[in-house]
């Protein structure tokens, strides 16, 4: 069933394509040109004028305007989720621009800080943890001088491979964390309240299902990841690429959360 989940999920975002453009280029296109002028305050390869070299030192407008690229990358995110949870769940449509008044996007963008703040209690102490082990058998390797010469395993390999694993240790289960409590923010964008420990008490029913729904998208992110990779000697191409992947990424984790609700909370059939 989690494989129908995502492809469900699929076919809400591109059966419709036009939608889901709507409700996401427009505020995403906000969001590049004001990285481009962050980045331009701070120096960073702009130039002032005419002949003039880019500015050496960031100014303090420089820095305030890189410090309000999160809360604007927030408030973004929650305009494209709300927009979209409100299509597929109560079929309002968005024009060219989507819809800002009457829209709960400020309860999103407080409700997707405090999730992110709870997930980090959680996740800082196991980082501790699984940090220390990694860190104190990559310092051993060192000491010990540990290298395999058959395979050119060495002591960084051994520590970019516990990275790794660290990253799947801990992305797996948070993740699946993330996605269970996440479904109290559909219903925040519905004008409704639900609590985190109240929506992971309602998706208990599909619990081993979203596992398995996190495994397959990670599987998915890194296909994409990898093809960006491969295409990086493009620039053109791959940045292309890349755009679009990160497009549906961010798609894809807005609809999952959207299907799980629609099929949890009120009923609703899946169709892959």
């Amino acid at each position: 069933m989690a494989l129908q989940i995502v492809l469900h999920t699929f076919r809400m975002i591109f059966g419709n394509i036009g939608q889901a453009l709507r409700v996401s280029v427009v505020p995403n296109l906000i969001l590049i040109v004001a990285t481009f002028f962050a980045i331009g305050s701070l120096g960073l390869g702009v130039y002032g004028g005419a002949g003039a070299a880019p500015t050496a030192v960031p100014t303090g407008f420089g820095i305030l305007m890189s410090l309000l690229l999160l809360p604007l990358s927030l408030f973004i995110f929650a305009w494209i989720a709300v927009g979209w949870h409100r299509f597929i769940l109560l079929e309002e449509y968005a024009g060219i621009v989507p819809a800002l008044a009457g829209r709960p996007i400020w309860p999103y963008v407080w409700k997707s800080i405090l999730l992110a703040l709870t997930m980090m209690v959680i996740v800082l102490p196991i980082m501790l943890v699984f940090g220390g082990i990694i860190g104190a058998t990559a310092a051993d390797s060192v000491a010990d001088g540990a290298v395999i010469a058959t395979d050119g395993w060495d002591a960084s390999g051994g520590a970019g491979f516990g990275a790794m694993l660290l990253f799947s240790l801990i992305a797996i289960p948070v993740s699946y964390v993330a996605m269970r409590w996440g479904v109290a923010l559909v219903s925040t964008a519905l004008g409704q309240q639900m609590g985190f420990f109240e929506a992971w008490g309602k998706t208990k029913p599909v619990a081993l299902i979203a596992l398995g729904v996190v495994v397959i998208l990670m599987a998915i992110n890194l296909l994409l990841q990898s093809i960006v990779t491969v295409l990086s000697p493009l620039p053109l191409i791959s940045d292309l690429i890349g755009i679009a992947t990160s497009w549906l990424t961010m798609m894809l984790s807005i609809s999952i959360l959207t299907t799980i609700y629609g099929h949890v909370i009120e009923g609703r059939p899946l169709v892959s």
